[in-house]
C-alpha cells in the first residue's frame, strides 16, 4: 500500500447520490443544518437538510453554513477539512480557500478534521480519501464556491435587516459593510443568515483580488503540534477500551 494514500470510508452508493439517501445520511452523521456540498469534477448539486443540534451544542452559539464552516456570535470561525493533515498543509491551504472568498479575518480562523459522512467526499471519487497530491486541484472549485456561499448568505441577512439593496453591501474583515459607512459582524448575523436558502449561483472573485489565496500564510496547525495539544489517533483513550498489543517472536521466523 503506498504510504502516502489514506482511505478514510467508502461509500460506492454516493457516485449517484438520492436526495432522500443523502438527507437521511447527513442528518444522522452530522447534526445541527447541514447544507452539504456534492460537487463532481463535471457538475455538482447542492443539497439542504435540518437536524436537531449536537448534544450540548446551541444553535445560539454557533452557526452552521453549510458542512465545511462553523460561525461563532464571538466572529470566530472553523474550517472543517475533509483532508487528513500529513505534513502537506491542507490544514492551512484549504482553511485558505474558503477564507479568501468568504471574506474572513485569517487571525479568526481555526480549523478541525472532517467527521465520516458522504458529504466529506473526494470530489472525483466516491470516497473519503487524501492522496496523489489531489487535495487542492479537487477542492479548488469546491471550497471557494463553500465561502462564496456563506457570504452571500451573510450579505443577504444584513441588507435585509437594515432594508437596503444587497448591491449596496459588501463583505470584509468577517463583517458586511453597508454603502453609508455601517457594519454588521458575522457572528451577529449568523443566526438571520442561518434562516435563508442556499443561493443557487454565485460569483467567485477574480485571482487579482486574491487576498489569502498565494500569499505567505503561517500554518494554523504548527501551534498545536509546537505545544503538544494536538491529538494524534495515538492519543485516544475511551473509558472502558483495552488496549490490544500483537505478540511477536524475537526469532527470526518464528
Amino acid at each position: 500500500m503506498k504510504t502516502d494514500l489514506e482511505i478514510q470510508t467508502k461509500d460506492i452508493a454516493a457516485q449517484n447520490p438520492s436526495r432522500r439517501k443523502f438527507l437521511k445520511e447527513s442528518t444522522a452523521l452530522m447534526g445541527g443544518l447541514v447544507i452539504g456540498f456534492y460537487l463532481p469534477m463535471k457538475g455538482g448539486r447542492a443539497y439542504a437538510a435540518d437536524a436537531p443540534p449536537k448534544l450540548g451544542q446551541s444553535t445560539k452559539q454557533i452557526w452552521p453554513p453549510n458542512a465545511f464552516i462553523r460561525i461563532a456570535q464571538d466572529n470566530n470561525i472553523t474550517i472543517v477539512v475533509n483532508k487528513s493533515e500529513m505534513g502537506q498543509g491542507v490544514y492551512t491551504s484549504l482553511p485558505m480557500l474558503i477564507a479568501e472568498e468568504l471574506e474572513a479575518d485569517w487571525s479568526r480562523i481555526s480549523v478541525e478534521s472532517a467527521p465520516v459522512a458522504a458529504v466529506y467526499n473526494h470530489t472525483a471519487m466516491p470516497m473519503q480519501l487524501t492522496g496523489g497530491s489531489s487535495s487542492i486541484p479537487s477542492s479548488w472549485e469546491q471550497m471557494r464556491r463553500v465561502g462564496a456561499s456563506a457570504r452571500v448568505l451573510l450579505i443577504r441577512a444584513a441588507a435585509q435587516q437594515w432594508g437596503v439593496p444587497e448591491s449596496e453591501c459588501h463583505a470584509g474583515n468577517s463583517q458586511v459593510i453597508h454603502a453609508s459607512g455601517k457594519t454588521a459582524s458575522y457572528g451577529v448575523l449568523a443566526d438571520a443568515a442561518n434562516k435563508l436558502p442556499l443561493p443557487d449561483n454565485v460569483a467567485l472573485k477574480s485571482p487579482k483580488d486574491f487576498k489569502i489565496i498565494g500569499k505567505p500564510t503561517k500554518r494554523l496547525d504548527t501551534p498545536a503540534k509546537i505545544n503538544g495539544s494536538a491529538q494524534f489517533g495515538l492519543d485516544v483513550y475511551l473509558p472502558g477500551v483495552l488496549t490490544v498489543l500483537i505478540a511477536r517472536s524475537q526469532v527470526f521466523g518464528g
